[in-house]
Formats: C-alpha cells, structure tokens, sequence
C-alpha cells in the first residue's frame, strides 16, 4: 500500500475499492479515533470527474447537516495534493446486501426493526428537506448490537443546490418509485417506496418487480411505473400478514396513496403483528431473542419520549399559531366590514344628494329601512354589471386564445415542413419502452393536423392542433427479451405500426427473443385548448422519453412555449422541460 497518510489522518488499511475511488481504515491523531476515509480516484476520465466531484460533496453536506442515530456521521472533509476525501464514523458489521446472500433468512422481527430503524433516519432527513434517492440494502449497515446506519447521500436532493435534480431518475433501478422511473419531480414519499422494496426483498429475497429472466431494465421500469407487487404471503404463506398491510400503503403507485412520512412507515413496522389481527408475532419470533438488552430498553424510551416531547410540542405550536392566524383574519375582517359600511354609508350619501333628496332626519325609524333598500338595489346592480364585465372579457379570452391555437398551427405547420426537407438530427437521446434509448436519431415524416370547434353563432374556434413525426436511429435498435415480454414487445410495435423482426428458434421457448427494429419509431404532439378555463393542455408521446407528459398552459405562457417545445423536439434546448417540471 503506497498512501500512508491523507490530511492529518493516518492510513490503516484498505477498506474497499469502487469504480469512483477508495475507501480506507484510518485514524484521527488528534483524538486517536479510528475513521472510515472515503476517496475519489485521482485518475477519473475528465468527462465524469465533475458529475462525481459534486455528488462527492453533495455526500458531505447532505449527511453532514444530519446528527442521527440511525445515520453515519461525518466528521470531516477535505482535499489534499487533488485528492478529496470524508472522514466518517467507521462502521463495523455487514450491509444488508451482504446478509441478504446469507442461506438464513433474516427473522420477521429483525427484518421490521432494521427497517423501521431506517426509517427513523429517513424521517430525520426529510426534516431536513433531504430526499436520499438512493436506498437500497447496500446502502444499510447493520452493526453486531442491532442498530442500523443509513449511508451514501451521494444522489441526496439537496435544497438550493448548484445542481439540476428536480425529476432525475438517479438510483438503482430495483428500488426507484414510480415517479423516478417516469422522471417526475420526487418527494420524500420516493424514500417511503424505496424503503418498501427493500423491506419486500427482506422477507421474501426477490424485489418486487423484478422477474426471472429479464435481459433489459425497461421491463422493470414498465412494472414499476404501472403493475401492481405480488402479495407477501402469495409468495411465502409463512410470512405475517401485518407485512401485507404495510406493504400495500408503501408499494402504493401515486404518492398520495403511500405512507405520508418514514415515521408513520415506522410505526407501522413496530406493530406489525398487530396488524394483521393475529398471533404472527409470537409464532415467529424466537423465544432466546425475546428479552431485550437493558441498553436498548432504555435507548428506545428514551427515543419514544423524545419523539413524544416533539409530537407535543409540534401540537401546541400549530395550535398556537392556528389561533394567532384566526385572531388576525378576525380582526381584519372586521375592519373591513367596517370600511364597508361606512363605504356604504357615504355612498348612500352621495347618491341621496344627487337625487336632490333630504338627508336623514334624526331618529327617523323608516330612513334607514329606505336606506337598506337602497342597498340592496346597489348589490344587484353590481351583481349585474359583475355579469356583464364577465360577459364581455370572456370573448376577448377566447379570442385570444384562439389566436394562439392558430399561431401554434402554423408554427408546427412550418417547423414539419423543415423537417421534412432537411431531416435534422436531434441534439439528445430519444427514449422508447421495451427499445431504450436511441443516443443518435433522425427527425422526419412530419405532419400536421387540427380540429376546430363550431359555436352556436357559427364561428370557429381552433380546438386541437396534433404534430406528428418519426424517429429513425443512425442503426436499427436491438434488444433482447424473454417470457411474456416477448408478446407484449410485440403487440406494442404492432400497435405504433413499426416494422421490427423476431429472431428466435421457434422450438425453443425458454431462450432470448432477438427484436430487431427495421423502421423508424413515431412520436406525437397533442395540443388541445380549454376555451371555459383560457388555458392549453401539449401533451408529449414518445418525445425523448418514453411514454407521456402533459403541460397544461395559460393562454399568455402558452403563446411563448411553442418555439421553446419545437427546440425540445430537436434536442437543442431545454428550456420546455422546465415547464414539465413546473406543471
């Protein structure tokens, strides 16, 4: 070993090596404390060393601003002669990766802890407005008392980072959400289903949908963003069916259907065998692991009254601030039912002198019944002049919008042309499902199309504007498939009128079906106007990622998108994908 000594820590020994650099055994002079030294290869090719560099940091600060049991600690960073490094705690015990090739299977109760021990880290950090991204069992050590550390915030969001990450698919297939898998902007709630794969891979050591056989990750990804997981006790009946439970809330597709935070995951996983209505808990846990050490006992009240005081103190402080918050909007509102009266009041006023009429004599009873008729004439005449104004702005909105349908028609109308002549290459990949990304393509076979909409005075409005074109890659695409994917690869080419090839022994079922896709792929553009809301909905098929993506537009942002999506299409500029992210 050639490095001795890194900054001021002293070189032990080699720990682990990876593609990105090195990780070592150290020691701290200044307080005699072993670390783990985290490194990156001095020699990195130029054209990731800055991607890596900021993940690198973004490892340090993430799991920095975090001070969490359940999450490694960071002492320090660093950089030397070129060389970055973290010195973090070291951790002695395996991965769960490492257990998870164990012929024993982890215990139910083991399995529920360290998850739920994970959780705990995940709730800490989503406080923090950090959404790991990347949990997975090699990312969870589990030391010999029990504890669990979360580590590697390498792909960690980070608030007010430098770097673009709203709707990055970075993580391990595997374990991605849905709305990793299809590039949608992620919340914390993304953890939540990471967490549940690998609490599904725990008690049953497959993922969830992940197949036997499968050659591409697009199938996973099909899955993922659109199957439903087999059952737990479908596939081993042994297991309790408080895991069912827990697992249909965090396996669940839309984020608003999954457990809201890591610490109701948690909670759940504490009381599983509760949840099932049953006795799982007692037949499954081994009679010598029962009695908890004293150490741990105390930790977890500890822990519980902490979560406690917060829960309590979280509960006084929004009822404190919910009954500031109504005090003020009382009193505001009564000023302002003052002003109105006395608004009222003066305009009484004001129009009873117009009309050459007396004021009001004192202690006349029957003025004031005069004067709250009045008042009521006025609401409706401003009731009807509110109709009218609506009456006539709503014309003008549709008419503007109208306009912008037509500019759009004849932006596309001219853009198709374009292409068609010159058949440009895109500037960035296109992605299809079952095919995966083609990195080099040609646009072509432009068309366009609309639909109007007649009202009952006879004009028409432009309703619906539909751009269509085709990709062709520089070689045609090649892939591999088995089992069931087969037939539905095929359908789905079918289905977009693509010519493709199977090649494949016509005896022999268990073996590869090669595809080959002889002709170009299509890709579609929908613009469809909303004349009652003055808005536009441009929906995306199959351009540069698979699948689609719908933008809905007010009439003023939607006139000045149309050049910026006819740029996304060519593969020149992003500025149209910052309007996905927004929508």
């Amino acid at each position: 070993m050639g490095l001795k000594t890194l900054g001021r820590y002293r070189i032990l020994g080699e720990l682990g090596r990876g593609a990105m650099g090195v990780v070592y055994r150290a020691i701290d002079p200044l307080i005699e404390r072993e670390v783990a030294l985290k490194t990156l290869h001095a020699e990195l090719p130029a054209d990731v060393i800055d991607e890596v560099r900021v993940r690198f940091l973004r490892e340090a600060r993430s799991a920095g601003r975090l001070n969490h049991p359940n999450i490694v600690t960071i002492f320090d960073v660093g950089e030397e002669g070129g060389a970055a490094y973290i010195a973090m705690e070291l951790l002695e015990g395996p991965s769960l990766h490492q257990m998870l090739k164990e012929r024993q299977r982890i215990p139910f109760h083991t399995a529920a802890d360290i998850i739920a021990q994970v959780a705990d880290a995940l709730h800490h950090a989503h406080q923090f407005s950090i959404v790991h991204r990347d949990v997975k069992p090699a990312n969870v050590v589990v030391a010999p008392s029990g504890r669990a550390k979360l580590t590697d915030f390498g792909v960690a969001y980070v608030p007010a980072s430098d770097v673009t990450q709203t709707g990055s698919a970075l993580g391990s297939p595997r374990y991605m959400a849905p709305e990793q898998v299809l590039g949608q902007p992620i919340d914390a709630r993304a953890d939540v289903f990471s967490l549940g794969v690998v609490l599904y891979e725990l008690l049953t050591r497959r993922t969830p949908f992940e197949w036997p056989g499968d050659t591409t990750v697009f199938a996973l990804m099909q899955r993922i963003a659109g199957e439903p997981h087999p059952p737990l006790r479908q596939i081993d009946p042994e297991i309790p069916a408080g895991f069912d439970r827990i697992m249909d809330r965090a396996l669940a597709k839309r984020p608003q259907d999954r457990y809201q935070s890591a610490s109701e995951f948690a909670g759940d996983l504490r009381n599983y065998h509760s949840l099932g209505g049953g006795t799982e808990f007692a037949d499954t846990v081994p009679q010598a692991t029962l009695p908890p050490t004293a150490v741990a006992v105390e930790e977890q009240q500890m822990r519980n009254q902490l979560l406690d005081d917060l829960d309590q103190f979280a509960k006084n402080f929004e009822a404190q601030d919910t009954r500031r918050v109504r005090e003020e909007l009382e009193a505001r509102l009564k000023k302002e039912q003052a002003l109105s009266e006395w608004g009222a009041a003066e305009e009484q006023k004001r129009m009873a002198f117009e009309r050459g009429e007396p004021a009001a004599p004192e202690g006349d009873p029957n003025w004031m019944t005069t004067t709250r008729r009045m008042e009521a004439v006025e609401i409706m005449r401003q009731q009807s002049a509110f109709r009218k104004k609506q009456a006539a702005e709503k014309p003008k909105a549709m008419a503007a919008l109208d306009a912008a349908m037509r500019a759009a028609l004849q932006y596309l109308t001219e853009f198709g042309k374009e292409m068609n002549a010159h058949e440009p290459h895109a500037g960035a990949p296109y992605e299809f499902i079952y095919v995966g990304k083609l990195p080099s393509v040609t646009l072509t076979q432009a068309s366009v199309g609309n639909r109007t909409l007649k009202l009952p005075e006879g004009k028409e409005l432009c309703a619906q504007v539909q751009f269509r074109f085709w990709v062709r890659a520089a070689e045609p695409p090649k892939f591999m498939l088995l089992g069931e994917d087969v037939e539905r690869c095929a359908q789905y080419l079918k289905t977009l009128r693509v010519e493709f090839q199977q090649r494949a022994r016509k005896d022999d079922k268990e073996r590869p079906v090669q595809f080959v896709v002889a002709g170009p792929l299509p890709c579609e553009v929908n613009i469809r106007a909303d004349y009652e809301a003055a808005s536009a909905t441009i929906e995306l098929v199959n351009v540069r990622r698979f699948g689609r993506v719908t933008v809905r537009l007010g009439t003023e942002t939607f006139k000045g998108a149309i050049d910026d999506l006819a740029r996304y299409v060519l593969g020149v500029d992003d500025d149209f994908k910052k309007l996905i992210a927004e929508a």
